[in-house]
């Protein structure tokens, strides 16, 4: 993945935006308040999202191990971790509180929109069949590549594709289903509903700060500044994605009209947020293909892995029940465009999927530098 600076109109816009009050759009009460530029509020909990984001962690690391050669990747233990069952998790502590992953009663399976657990699952039986290759990776054989990256017979980078996918089938279905959707439909007290909207934030995985300080972002928080930023070095203009100022924004709005007592306009930043994800998933499946055209002169296994993470990304933008823009027709048309061996990938396959989602999404004048 590559590392994208922040720039600073993201911030001075979010800055002017949030330094005067809101109201609600209840006729009979007009709230008034102070939206800060931090996501700094009294009673924020995060632990619910560090659980599941420390479970995803996990399982990847073990999935990495089968990056190198002759290591085999345990499908007990694959299958074990996805259902939290056995025990395979290792306790971690977060900010001075320890997270029991093993007796948390959380597990990624359960936290998986139900259209892509069977998907899930086939990834993980994927990894423990390729693992257990004697051979290098090359095209019709699975096994390590000469990028230290597992690869199934097609040329899928399963580690990758097993991110990408999940990045969308948990983290973005517990966003928008879950906490955004249900929680704020549902009866539960209005605190309750400020700490589903903070697993929300916190599932973006970016500091209360963010944009400003970038450190330790992961998963979207890394992603929604690639896509902002473009693939082109030093950063000359941005692409017009937006998602960080829009997801730090409506973040922002949302938490401060939940302790303020105004339903009506977290709703309105909710359904801000549940539909980015779909620009979200779309412009990071463009962006790794403009990283696999770049990565041609570095060889057929490093397109592979640029492949496999747009592939992922992909199938989380078809997973997306929220998904308005592009018809399902649409998104199975651009799988189509892929090569059934990555190991065959060519410039016009790459092109040709470029240009079937800029089509949808009206990108033809970033498409080359998103």
């Amino acid at each position: 993945m590559m590392k994208h600076r922040f720039n600073i109109l993201q911030l001075a816009c979010i800055a002017s935006i949030f330094v005067f009050a809101s109201c609600s759009k209840d006729e009979n009460t007009t709230p008034t308040y102070t939206v800060p530029t931090t996501y700094t509020f009294d009673n924020v909990d995060s632990l619910p999202a560090k659980t599941t984001l420390s479970m995803f962690t996990e399982m990847e690391n073990l999935i990495n191990t089968g990056n190198t050669a002759n290591t085999v990747v345990s499908s007990a233990k694959l299958g074990g971790m996805y259902a939290n069952t056995g025990s395979y998790f290792t306790d971690t502590i977060f900010n001075g509180t320890t997270i029991n992953l093993n007796t948390s009663g959380v597990s990624l399976y359960g936290q998986t929109s139900s259209n892509a657990q069977a998907i899930v699952a086939g990834i993980l039986d994927s990894v423990a069949v390729a693992s257990q290759s004697t051979s290098a990776a090359s095209s019709g054989i699975a096994g390590v590549s000469s990028k230290k990256t597992l690869l199934t017979a097609n040329g899928v980078y399963l580690r990758q594709y097993f991110t990408k996918t999940l990045m969308g089938a948990v983290i973005g279905h517990l966003t928008c289903d879950v906490y955004l959707g249900d929680s704020l439909n549902s009866n539960i007290s209005m605190a309750a509903k400020a700490h589903a909207w903070d697993q929300a934030f916190f599932l973006w995985c970016v500091p209360s700060n963010f944009p400003a300080n970038r450190a330790k972002v992961k998963y979207w928080g890394s992603y929604t500044s690639q896509i902002d930023s473009g693939i082109a070095k030093p950063v000359a203009s941005l692409t017009g994605i937006n998602a960080n100022p829009t997801l730090m924004n409506a973040f922002l709005k949302g938490r401060a009209a939940l302790a303020n007592n105004d339903l009506v306009t977290a709703k309105a930043q909710a359904a801000i947020i549940i539909a980015k994800f779909e620009i979200m998933e779309a412009a990071a499946t463009l962006h790794e293909i403009n990283e696999a055209k770049g990565n041609i002169i570095n060889g057929a296994a490093t397109v592979c892995g640029n492949l496999s993470e747009s592939f992922g990304f992909i199938t989380a933008l078809k997973l997306n029940t929220h998904r308005t823009i592009a018809s399902d027709a649409q998104i199975n048309s651009i799988i189509a465009l892929y090569p059934s061996n990555f190991w065959n990938a060519t410039q016009q396959d790459l092109d040709n999927i470029i240009n079937a989602i800029s089509a949808i999404y009206g990108w033809d004048a970033v498409k080359g530098n998103l």
